[in-house]
């Protein structure tokens, strides 16, 4: 497997990834759920046991300033907002992994 080709595969991991996160927050939305409270909220009465876990895992094996700075904000923000911003950044991300790992086309001949 070649570079160019994997990194190609992960863009379009974050492609998918950002796409389940936009059918979840639409169910969410559908089923009536209440999608203005903040998303750590909501993560906490869904499933508190693996909201726990991330934490303990990115503080102790990433960096424990991305929690606090990152992951906290964007679990006080409104559930659909943390969702778009989810979903807009996997989307950026995923295009210019896609975007770099496809082959350029010489024009010289």
């Amino acid at each position: 497997m070649n570079g160019g080709l994997l990194v190609r595969l992960i863009g379009q991991i974050c492609i998918l990834v950002g796409l389940l996160f936009a059918i979840l927050g639409i169910g969410l939305w559908g089923v009536g759920a209440d999608v203005t409270i903040p998303a750590g909220k909501m993560w906490f009465k869904i499933d508190s046991a693996s909201l726990s876990l991330l934490q303990s895992f990115v503080q102790r094996y990433i960096n424990p300033e991305l929690w606090n700075v990152l992951v906290v904000s964007l679990l006080l923000r409104p559930v659909w907002e943390a969702f778009s911003i989810i979903v807009v950044f996997l989307a950026l991300v995923g295009g210019a992994l896609v975007s770099l790992g496809r082959r350029r086309r010489s024009t010289l001949r």
